[in-house]
């Protein structure tokens, strides 16, 4: 739902941008709700000891996107398309932002994009621990994951504030589910086609390099 709201929105952002944006938001968090209710399943049926969410900073960083998301903290993690309309006069507006993509490590490989926000998911962060309901140890893994103290460098260097920076997710969507399904594919037995590809590509698939960012500036504007 996520890839095909993403590929549409090419051409369905000229037609009705509301719909398009609306449609991306809807595929992001039906993916991250997905892994909320994942992590349910998996605190009934697996060990904590064995395999423990917040540990994982892969797994803990979809969370927080989630929470962030699901209980209205940080502006839910803004993508660029809303951000975007909510802090320009128009949409028209051309604006440059910072967009980091994490390379895949296999050849050739790459996910399309879906940019979140990283001034947003810093606040959620930055939050007291009764907010976010992460750890300290749990929030530094994520920053360190995410190598955070790259993205004002990036910033800077291309004369932006750090609001201007944004982060594909779908890379660490991508590494959220390499980390998962080793754990529970015992436990799981696909019926669909694509059930039974997704639970096959992800058994072994390396990470990508989340701390080997692929930063580059744009000119962004949308339809009015």
């Amino acid at each position: 739902m996520l890839f095909e709201a993403s590929i549409s929105a090419q051409q369905l952002l000229f037609v009705d941008r509301a719909e398009a944006v609306g449609n991306i938001e809807a595929g992001l968090n039906s993916v991250v709700n997905a892994f909320h209710s994942l992590y349910d399943a998996t605190e009934k049926e697996i060990p904590r000891q064995t395999l423990d969410w917040y540990k994982h900073p892969e797994l803990a960083t979809i969370l927080a996107i989630r929470n962030a998301r699901h209980h209205n903290k940080a502006n839910k993690i803004r993508q660029l398309y809303n951000f975007h309309v909510q802090t320009t006069s128009t949409p028209q507006d051309v604006r440059k932002y910072v967009v980091v993509d994490f390379p895949a490590q296999e050849d050739g490989a790459d996910t399309f994009d879906v940019y979140l926000s990283w001034a947003d998911l810093d606040e959620f962060l930055a939050l007291p621990t009764k907010e976010s309901k992460m750890r300290a140890q749990t929030i530094d893994g994520i920053r360190a994951y995410l190598a955070a103290d790259k993205f004002p460098q990036h910033a800077a260097r291309h004369g932006l504030a750090l609001d201007c920076v944004f982060f594909n997710v779908v890379p660490l969507i991508v590494n959220a589910a390499g980390k998962l399904v080793p754990h529970i594919s015992p436990r799981i037995s696909p019926k669909s086609t694509e059930a039974k590809a997704f639970a096959s590509l992800f058994k072994d698939m390396p990470p990508a390099l989340t701390t080997n960012h692929a930063a580059e500036a744009i000119a962004f504007f949308l339809p009015g």
